[in-house]
């Protein structure tokens, strides 16, 4: 499977092209195949109003190839975000890349598109086209700094750090 991700604007799985804002139901169409969902209330405090409301599709195997992702949705069910997890290779613009590349070499890489902000060890932020990178250390596979997680999003501000 092959991610083509064209900034601030649509996603493509294979050849199936997605939009933030589309609907729910309409993207299970266009991908026909079978997801899990996966609507959640996570308490995140001590108050009954402390809570995050995760509404997502998990995809894996699509297309008879190694894959892994996740397409989640507002409180309304229109795409918000993507996170892969596993895909042959990712495209953004001009950009190619997979798995099995080193974090820094991707963040270098896509810093033509937008400023890169590192956070610390195996994790890099491009809020100029609203993309995480996470290596595979930071995902449980201590030591690994190849690529662990693709994100991509209408808005990636919950994502930025204030000092």
């Amino acid at each position: 499977m092959i991610i083509f991700y064209n900034p601030l604007r649509k996603i493509f799985i294979d050849e199936t092209a997605l939009e933030f804002g589309e609907k729910r139901e309409s993207i299970r169409r266009k991908l026909g195949k079978k997801h899990i969902v996966d609507d959640q209330i996570l308490q995140i405090g001590d108050s009954d109003t402390d809570v995050i409301y995760q509404r997502r599709d998990i995809y894996q195997n699509l297309n008879a190839t190694k894959n892994y992702f996740f397409l989640g949705y507002n409180e309304n069910d229109l795409l918000s975000e993507v996170e892969i997890h596993n895909c042959d290779k990712i495209k953004v613009n001009d950009f190619v890349f997979n798995f099995n590349d080193d974090l820094t070499f991707i963040a270098s890489g896509l810093s033509k598109y937008s400023s890169v902000i590192k956070y610390g060890d195996g994790e890099y932020l491009l809020s100029d086209i609203k993309v995480s990178l996470l290596d595979k250390s930071q995902m449980g596979e201590y030591g690994d700094h190849h690529l662990g997680y693709f994100y991509c999003a209408e808005d990636v501000t919950h994502l930025e750090r204030f000092n």
